[in-house]
C-alpha cells in the first residue's frame, strides 16, 4: 500500500483506512508514543487515540506543507 493509497482511504472516510493506518504506520506511532507513556495499556490507548485524529483530521493534511511522516509524527 502506497503512501497516497492510504491518505485516500482515509479521506473516503472508511473503516479500512484506519485499519490500513494502524497496520502500516503503527509501528512508527508506538516508537514515538512509547517513551512518553511507560505503561502499555497507556500507549494502546494513547495510538488508538491518535489513530481516530488522524481519521478526523485529515482532510487538514497537505503534502505541499511537508511530508506523510512528520505530519503523522506531529499528531
Amino acid at each position: 500500500l502506497r503512501e497516497d493509497q492510504l491518505i485516500q482511504l482515509l479521506r473516503e472516510r472508511g473503516e479500512e483506512g484506519v485499519e490500513a493506518l494502524l497496520q502500516y504506520y503503527g509501528p512508527l506511532m508506538r516508537y514515538v508514543i512509547a517513551p512518553i507513556l511507560p505503561d502499555p495499556r497507556d500507549r494502546e490507548e494513547c495510538l488508538w487515540e491518535v489513530a481516530m485524529r488522524v481519521w478526523q483530521k485529515i482532510h487538514l493534511y497537505d503534502p505541499q506543507r511537508g511530508s506523510w511522516n512528520s505530519w503523522l509524527t506531529a499528531l
